[in-house]
């Protein structure tokens, strides 16, 4: 009489593959995936100081108009989305806010989610991790 030998895994290791398995999916998350994360805040944070030097050099080159609908800062405590394609003319030159004053425009930009504050500040409606 031969003895029936059935090949597979034990529980034991059965055990032992699934928690090397998850232990790989979660090095994978801790130090690969999440790490997109940092960087989207540091692009988002890099984003916002060029728009901001945007707006302002836009500021100083159009005499006073900022780049929203009606070229004014919003009432105190509300903002305005930045038009983008905003212009304005100069010295018989039409000059728009994106290409002229901002050469790359930003994640988002289509979004409605960069806006300015009555004070001039330049801020984004986005998590940064999202970003």
């Amino acid at each position: 009489m031969r003895k029936n030998k059935q090949a597979g895994f034990t529980l034991v290791e059965s055990v032992l593959v699934i928690a090397v398995a998850a232990a790989v999916i979660f090095a994978a998350y801790h130090f690969g995936w999440g790490v997109t994360g940092k960087a989207g805040e540091r692009a988002l944070e890099g984003d916002l100081q060029t728009i901001q030097k945007a707006v302002g050099a836009y500021l100083l080159n159009s005499n006073g108009l900022y780049p929203t609908d009606d070229g004014k800062l919003p009432e105190a405590g509300e903002n305005k989305w930045i038009i983008w394609d905003t212009s304005f003319a100069r010295s018989g030159n039409r000059l728009s806010f994106s290409p002229d004053f901002i050469s790359r425009l930003p994640r988002h930009w289509n979004e409605g989610v960069w806006r300015i504050d009555s004070t001039g500040k330049v801020f984004v409606a986005l998590v940064p991790g999202d970003y």
